[in-house]
């Protein structure tokens, strides 16, 4: 494994482990924002993509997200979140095995959030700033970040997108049975009868095959 892989891991693992310590987990804050605008976007879009109409989509001060949506299929709607999270992750990290695609994709990535605070993010101040905060960062790194730079911060924003179903596992596993109608493995079970906790297993495996297949094409791409 090359140096810059090993730095992009650490970094991961150490973010990973911030989150796990709660009293640590307000220097994630922002990029817990960035995860969760992606997060109810996706939401949105099987909302729309499945006839349903959306009525505004928020981003609450501690992290956590709402989409109100009418009418849409509740099993696509519940399964959105972390399924869309975690191939959006994917495709940027696989789309950034290049200093010159990895600042495409941050590109992207601002775009896909413009797109949200445009047609879904309403009447949310929280929402509001960090998106606009997001896109404001990501159109900054991919003016001025080169190198090596661009491409870990692409690649590490994905890697967390994919590794917020990790943190939805951990967090359901922490969590009474009560409040797992709440969560997106909460709906999922009244939708299907199947336990919520089969739900989060099986969205942590497919986002850390997301990251897996994103980071060997990456990496196997990449031009030094």
């Amino acid at each position: 494994m090359k140096k810059h892989q090993k730095i992009l891991v650490w970094a991961c693992l150490a973010a990973l482990a911030v989150w796990v310590v709660a009293p640590l987990r307000i220097l994630l804050l922002p990029l817990v924002y960035y995860n969760t605008h992606v997060h109810e976007l996706c939401h949105a879009l099987a909302g729309v993509l499945t006839g349903g109409r959306v009525d505004f989509v928020h981003v609450l001060a501690d992290g956590s997200g709402v989409t109100q949506t009418a009418g849409g299929n509740p099993f696509l709607l519940a399964s959105a979140g972390y399924v869309g999270s975690s191939i959006v992750g994917g495709l940027l990290i696989f789309g950034s095995g290049t200093s010159e695609s990895a600042r495409k994709m941050l590109w992207v990535a601002a775009g896909f959030l413009a797109f949200s605070m445009l047609f879904f993010v309403r009447g949310d101040a929280v929402g509001v700033f960090s998106g606009l905060a997001w896109i404001a960062a990501l159109s900054l790194g991919a003016l001025f970040l080169r190198g090596d730079a661009s491409v870990f911060a692409a690649q590490f924003l994905g890697a967390q997108q994919c590794l917020t179903s990790l943190q939805a596992f951990l967090a359901l596993i922490a969590v009474t049975a009560n409040d797992m109608g709440h969560s997106d493995a909460g709906n999922m079970e009244q939708v299907t009868g199947v336990p919520a906790i089969v739900w989060s297993l099986a969205w942590l495996v497919f986002s850390l095959a997301a990251i897996g297949v994103g980071l060997r094409s990456a990496w196997h791409n990449r031009r030094t």
